[in-house]
């Protein structure tokens, strides 16, 4: 998979239009999972996160249906399952699949996969990956979400992405980005605002120092283009020039094939 933040697979597809539902599938306390955690630590918190899971699993299957995000290198037989689904929307070979979904590892990026049920009633639903963001030690981008076409329209994009968030606060991270052609309302939905470009990490942290990468980064930080914003905000309209400001129904971004794109955060 390319890595580049406006490769195609960085775009969320989640085709959805009846209204979302949760599992109410939540941590039993919160603080128990990311006290003495950091974004560096790896199979401690992972551990930790994969025993809660299993715990409450345990004493809601009714509600929960066995729902659960698993990394997928802890399931190295659900690969070639998994190309297949994101390959459903966004197509490479199975091969070249295969080869970016086993990059997935606890020191990012990490694949996660939403399943259902035990056994032989286990089912593949969903698929997330997480990364780091260059300059920002407690951000991940999440890309390349996407829902099984035959569980569409049942609530399954918003438990993927409370999974994602569950999973993202277990390894101590405080923010989640990503990018959007048009499901910006579903995210805005999920508590995501308008943000500012970041630069995604992608797999080269496992070969290059993220010192290293934020050197080399074109990406503005969010901070200095929040502020070049709000210094032209405060001159007015005349002063302000070409300023374009991002709405859910506007943005001045666009990928590499010149396509609208909007950038979301979401504080965890």
């Amino acid at each position: 998979m390319n890595d580049s933040l406006l490769n195609t697979d960085s775009f969320v597809c989640i085709r959805q239009s009846e209204p979302l539902t949760s599992t109410n599938f939540k941590p039993e306390t919160q603080g128990e999972l990311t006290t003495d955690l950091h974004p560096n630590s790896t199979l401690d918190c992972q551990t930790k996160y994969e025993r809660q899971v299993t715990e409450k699993l345990h004493g809601d299957s009714e509600k929960s249906q066995k729902i659960r995000a698993v990394p997928i290198h802890r399931r190295p037989d659900l690969l070639v399952p998994c190309a297949d689904l994101v390959n459903s929307e966004w197509q490479r070979s199975q091969a070249a699949r295969v080869h970016s979904l086993q990059k997935s590892c606890p020191e990012f990026p990490i694949c996660l996969v939403l399943l259902q049920g035990h056994r032989e009633t286990e089912r593949l639903v969903g698929h997330a990956r997480l990364s780091r963001v260059v300059g920002h030690n407690s951000s991940l981008f999440v890309e390349s979400v996407v829902v099984s076409r035959a569980e569409r329209g049942k609530g399954y994009g918003r438990t993927l992405m409370e999974e994602v968030e569950r999973y993202a606060k277990s390894r101590a991270f405080k923010r989640l980005c990503l990018t959007t052609h048009d499901k910006q309302h579903f995210y805005a939905h999920l508590g995501y605002v308008l943000s500012t470009p970041v630069q995604n990490a992608g797999a080269m942290t496992a070969f290059v120092p993220m010192e290293m990468l934020l050197r080399f980064s074109r990406m503005p930080s969010e901070e200095a283009n929040t502020k070049k914003q709000t210094a032209a905000t405060k001159m007015g309209p005349q002063s302000a020039g070409e300023l374009v400001v991002q709405t859910l129904t506007e943005t001045p971004y666009r990928d590499a094939k010149g396509v609208p794109i909007y950038w979301m955060h979401k504080d965890i």
